[in-house]
């Protein structure tokens, strides 16, 4: 499944440097879910990301927010 993290761009800086989004991983089933928690947190960047297809579902956030116990990859932007 394809979703949407949002970080500043010094935690961006660290994915590059480290390969990886460190568990747990949080991220929103859609891009407007993910400007909304952008605008609302002040951190700048919205990342697509390939999530697992059974990623569970965090309670609340309208159920469109997902998580990770699993190390998610960056390679590059």
């Amino acid at each position: 499944m394809i979703a949407w993290h949002v970080c500043s761009a010094a935690k961006l800086n660290k994915y590059l440097r480290t390969g990886a989004i460190m568990p747990p991983v949080r991220a929103w089933r859609t891009i407007d879910q993910a400007e909304r928690m952008s605008l609302s947190s002040g951190r700048r960047l919205i990342l697509r990301l390939k999530f697992p297809d059974d990623a569970p579902t965090l309670p609340g956030h309208f159920g469109l927010a997902v998580y990770s116990d699993e190390p998610i990859r960056v390679e590059g932007i």
